[in-house]
């Protein structure tokens, strides 16, 4: 039962499912994996321990649970970004805007893929697996970019990697010092890099 979604499972209550989803984001996020413990995160939603090992038989699932969810919410707001009937280049901008809006409201969950991308614990290439499919959001408009002469012909795959990482860490920049992301100015900052490099 393990492939269920976090918030299908624990809907309804006067609280949401979406906010009982944070909390115990937020509480694998403060503690790290090996110090959270299932009664912590049972009794945080509301919920029995029993409850819990219906759906997810060990602490791992339910973990894994919580990213995959994430990085699900992370992956609808990009394909909703580059859905801009504008072109390749309007698709990067909604991209790169889309990109820092998820950050700043799902602070705990970026910690976490961070923590994890840098782990040599289980979860790690899983994780990696799984952001797969936001990058290849990305990786989309750019190709599309190129195929229609409004990008170099550069390597996809590379540049990629880079703006995602570009962009991730400098959402990270902000939130590790427990400030909002000041979205347009960052914005436009980060297209103005990507699309005209650095030199003058």
């Amino acid at each position: 039962m393990g492939e269920l979604p976090f918030t299908e499972i624990f809907k309804g209550g006067k609280e949401g499912r979406q906010y009982k989803f944070e909390l115990a984001a937020g509480i694998f996020t403060k503690k790290g994996y090996h110090k959270t413990t299932v009664d912590e995160i049972a009794a945080a939603i509301g919920v029995s321990k029993g409850t819990i090992y219906y759906y997810f038989k060990n602490k791992e699932e339910l973990y894994l649970a919580i990213i995959r969810e994430g990085i699900d919410l992370f992956h609808g707001q990009l394909c909703k970004a580059a859905e801009s009937p504008a072109g390749p280049k309007d698709k990067i901008r909604k991209l790169i805007r889309g990109h820092f809006v998820f950050c700043g409201q799902e602070k705990d969950l970026v910690f976490l893929f961070l923590k994890e991308l840098g782990s040599t614990d289980f979860s790690r290439e899983i994780l990696a697996n799984m952001l797969a499919k936001c990058l290849q959001v990305y990786r989309d408009v750019i190709e599309e970019g190129i195929a229609k002469g409004v990008f170099r012909p550069v390597d996809p795959e590379i540049i990629t990697s880079a703006l995602f990482g570009m962009l991730t860490i400098t959402a990270f920049h902000y939130l590790s010092y427990d400030r909002e992301i000041p979205l347009e100015p960052v914005s436009a900052a980060l297209e103005d890099l990507f699309f005209n490099g650095l030199c003058s």
